[in-house]
């Protein structure tokens, strides 16, 4: 059984390929034109920063690994230990199966089985398309169970232009709100991003701001889409789009990401699409809860842009 897909296009202009991961469903490989523009994931297990993956039936941190179901408290095995939560779902290390392939796009599914935590059949299934533009992301889920089920989703890529150090990268989002953190991560209110350090409307640079929040009242444009945008120097780039079923966006800037090729720490740029923020299945906040036979479907992506 293979452990990743290569998917190729080219129009005479342009030339691009991906590879993703059985596992997880991660978008390990993304290439324009030789260019490399992902941090390169793993292929047999979710990598150490989660490259790529596919985050369902929610993203994010999840507090004690707890929530509450028809008076009944539920309770996920932890994954991450030092904050004692539960993070980005039960299909992080799961292999998908192919649904649909071909040269410039593939759909892979994978159903979430139901267990005592989360006592639901729901069937997910992922696309990622590559066009001259760039890459789309659909994500579509369809409730198998009697009863509804509680589901959210979310994208987990790093982004990076080879040949730019990413600290140099300058991020620009017009995001209004960003969510209040504890030290465990888990969202304890939420505050304006005018005029503080979250203000990211004129653009700030990677190496200088660390950030590992959420955000969301994200402006829309006539099209409904949300735009996360991170630009070189030389004014290539990227637009991070997400539909309107996307109402979230984390930012997660480390100065700690291990560069395995260089054998040392460097910064590194993820932008994340959600469906729901951190800790939704305990607060409910744009949550999807789909009923019986229900189908879902929620898309992001990049379009890529040069001076």
């Amino acid at each position: 059984m293979t452990s990743r897909f290569t998917l190729n296009f080219s129009d005479g202009q342009t030339t691009t390929s991906a590879v993703i991961a059985r596992v997880g469903a991660a978008l390990v490989s993304w290439t324009t034109n030789g260019t490399q523009l992902v941090e390169p994931g793993h292929l047999e297990a979710v990598g150490p920063y989660c490259e790529g993956i596919v985050m369902a039936p929610w993203p994010n941190r999840l507090e004690d690994g707890k929530w509450s179901y028809k008076g009944e408290t539920l309770e996920f095995p932890l994954n991450i230990q030092s904050q004692q939560n539960a993070n980005h779902g039960l299909l992080i290390d799961f292999p998908y199966d192919v649904v649909e392939q071909a040269e410039s796009s593939i759909t892979l599914g994978a159903l979430i089985h139901a267990r005592t935590a989360y006592p639901f059949n729901v069937f997910t299934t992922v696309k990622y398309e590559l066009s001259a533009t760039g890459i789309k992301v659909t994500h579509t889920a369809e409730n198998l169970s009697e009863e509804a089920a509680p589901y959210a989703v979310g994208g987990h890529p790093y982004f990076q232009i080879a040949g730019v150090q990413t600290a140099d990268l300058i991020l620009r989002s017009d995001a209004a709100t960003v969510l209040d953190v504890n030290e465990r991560q888990i969202p304890v209110g939420k505050s304006a991003t005018a005029g503080t350090r979250f203000d990211m409307r004129e653009g700030v640079r990677v190496g200088d701001n660390f950030y590992d929040h959420g955000f969301t009242d994200l402006p829309r444009d006539e099209n409904g889409l949300a735009h996360t945008y991170l630009t070189a120097p030389d004014g290539r780039g990227f637009d991070v789009w997400q539909d309107a079923e996307f109402k979230h966006v984390v930012i997660f800037t480390p100065d700690f990401y291990w560069d395995e090729s260089r054998d040392a720490k460097r910064f590194a740029a993820a932008i994340e699409p959600q469906t729901a923020g951190a800790n939704a299945f305990k607060t409910g906040e744009d949550l999807k809860w789909l009923n019986k036979g229900e189908k879902y479907s929620a898309s992001w992506g990049v379009n890529l842009f040069t001076k």
